[in-house]
């Protein structure tokens, strides 16, 4: 099977339709990793309540009809849940997402319930699955015991029976997923 991944669209809907436009040249099975919203209240601010949707996020009816695929929770959904305490669609669609999914020996998570290192690589420890797929930093990038592999764009990388962590990077500006194919064992860099 081929699965599009992709992460961090941020409610952007030119860059989320480019994306999936590409996406749908390669496949139809695509899984999003969180942060499909962009959440106007910071971290600091995370302890008030909002009964209004525009207080908190940007809800846009175009945007959210594109929103046919699975996706995981972000910390954007994290935090828009949290703040907002209405009846809204939106706010169901949240209150749904998964923390993380699962197939096979890959484990999907957005990236916000790992560690980061200073230059924002991804600390994850060792565990059931050798193959780790998250979001988060925008930061797109294979990991294997810590240390960055150079990861080209449209160059399917060849996963060896090893552990890896998998940075798909951002719809959202850089308008960047991942192709895995499982039966392969690749995962490829792509660009919209």
């Amino acid at each position: 099977m081929k699965l599009a991944i992709i992460s961090d669209p941020h409610g952007s809907f030119d860059d989320l339709k480019a994306v999936l436009k590409a996406v749908r040249r390669e496949t139809e099975h695509i899984l999003c990793l969180g942060d499909l919203y962009e959440c106007h209240i910071g971290k600091k601010r995370r302890n008030e309540r909002f009964h209004d949707v525009s207080d908190v996020m940007t809800f846009d009816e175009q945007y959210e009809a594109l929103l046919t695929f699975p996706s995981l929770r972000g910390n954007q959904e994290e935090r828009i849940d949290e703040v907002l305490i209405v009846s809204h669609p939106v706010k169901t669609r949240i209150s749904l997402l998964p923390e993380q999914t699962t197939l096979d020996e890959a484990l999907f998570l957005h990236g916000h319930q790992i560690d980061w290192s200073a230059d924002w690589e991804p600390i994850v420890e060792k565990g059931k699955y050798p193959l780790v797929f998250i979001g988060h930093s925008h930061i797109p990038g294979i990991y294997r015991k810590g240390r960055s592999i150079p990861w080209e764009i449209g160059t399917p990388f060849k996963l060896k029976k090893k552990r890896y962590v998998i940075n798909v990077g951002a719809v959202i500006f850089d308008r960047e997923w991942c192709l895995y194919d499982t039966k392969t064992r690749t995962v490829t860099r792509m660009k919209a």
